[in-house]
């Protein structure tokens, strides 16, 4: 389903994605901020009171996992991938290689919309390098780089 300037809808999301609940952490992609023709994309995760959260110690507060808002990143990577690179032949998939540079800033919080803004480096002998940056209310909570392979 193309974007034409549309914001995507989670069923839109899962159409591409092999993910499912709990796995997927992507709820949407966003009209704005995406330009798949300059290999940009922004998705949304809104994360509530029901997701894993870990307890935060003294502070006893709920914080979203680091490694779950990573992992957000790389499934908007995917969703990039998908329209920007090609649409994936029957069978074929990409699969996360590697993650680089990823560092922590913030932590994010049930009610808190994680944006997710990812966009593509380049192309080399089958693998593909992607930015990701993800803010809450516009401060920067976790920023990584990805690397994914078609296969």
């Amino acid at each position: 389903m193309p974007l034409n300037g549309n914001p995507l809808q989670y069923q839109d999301v899962q159409s591409i994605l092999p993910h499912r609940f709990p796995c997927l952490l992507v709820d949407g992609i966003l009209a704005d901020g995406t330009s798949i023709a300059q290999g940009r994309l922004s998705a949304i995760k809104n994360i509530t009171a029901n997701e894993p959260t870990f307890w935060a110690g003294h502070h006893q507060v709920n914080v979203f996992p680091g490694i779950l808002m990573v992992e957000a990143l790389a499934q908007s990577t995917g969703l990039l991938a998908h329209y920007y690179l090609s649409p994936l032949l029957p069978g074929e998939h990409y699969y996360f290689a590697a993650i680089h540079h990823a560092r922590f800033y913030r932590s994010a919080r049930p009610g808190d919309q994680l944006r997710m803004d990812v966009a593509f480096v380049r192309q080399r002998s089958g693998l593909a390098r992607f930015t990701g940056r993800a803010t809450v209310n516009g401060r920067r909570i976790c920023t990584a780089e990805f690397m994914c392979a078609r296969k």
